[in-house]
């Protein structure tokens, strides 16, 4: 199953959602974030796992505040900075967000991030390194509600956490959270209309890279739609306060 962190994969998806977004539901998911958890105009913002860039854009075009991407990836982070000039990208990690000349932040966003990173207590306590007093977090991404069962699948990797996992371990690291938005539903039909997409888009999409890795991605989708469909993989928006 071919990993969709590369830069080629992540081009790829971009194609198929029709902009630089790394997560379900594009504008729609971020509008619904940012209503939730919004900065104030010259707030600094985090897009911690940016990838391409386009949400932190989408998030700094739509608020008026200053937003700084943090990803792994050098080829993406180069892309970003390129294509969208009104915020910074920076190459880096997550996990160690202390050793880097970052200001202060009052918001910080992860979108579909967070789930491949297995030391969720690290990404907290990082945060908690470059977060001014009264900062928020939002986290919109994958849940397992049966990590069995997923793990079986490959289709997402085992490092995707619980319920409990995302409220236990932030509050180890001083993150109080203060609302749980439940996903599910829409994460199935934000995934049943990006494989819509790919069917109506096949030929194209085939083209422009190659017919297997066509048929790779959406068996990758397809087999993640159907396991929200059974219930062992979910969605949820967790918003966490600085305590």
């Amino acid at each position: 199953m071919p990993s969709m962190n590369t830069f080629e994969n992540k081009a790829f998806l971009a194609h198929v959602r029709g902009g630089d977004f790394a997560h379900p539901g594009e504008e729609e998911a971020i509008d619904l974030v940012l209503s939730h958890v919004k900065p104030e105009p010259r707030e600094t913002v985090l897009d911690a796992g940016c990838g391409l860039g386009g949400t932190a854009d989408a998030i700094g075009k739509k608020t008026g505040a200053v937003v700084v991407g943090v990803d792994l990836d050098a080829e993406s982070m180069r892309y970003a900075n390129a294509a969208y000039q009104d915020s910074q990208f920076i190459l880096g990690d997550v996990t160690k967000l202390g050793e880097m000349a970052l200001p202060k932040m009052d918001v910080i966003y992860a979108f579909n991030s967070l789930y491949a990173c297995p030391d969720l207590e690290a990404c907290f306590s990082s945060f908690r390194k470059v977060s001014n007093s009264g900062a928020r977090i939002a986290v919109f991404d994958y849940t397992a509600y049966d990590g069995c069962a997923l793990a079986g699948t490959e289709c997402l990797p085992p490092s995707v956490h619980s319920m409990t996992q995302m409220r236990q371990f932030p509050e180890r690291q001083g993150w109080a959270c203060t609302g749980i938005v439940n996903l599910d539903l829409a994460y199935a039909a934000w995934y049943g209309r990006f494989l819509a997409r790919m069917d109506g888009n096949r030929v194209a999409l085939a083209a422009a890279r190659s017919p297997e890795l066509f048929d790779a991605v959406r068996k990758k989708y397809a087999d993640m739609l159907r396991c929200l469909e059974q219930g062992t993989l979910g969605g949820a928006l967790h918003v966490y306060a600085r305590a």
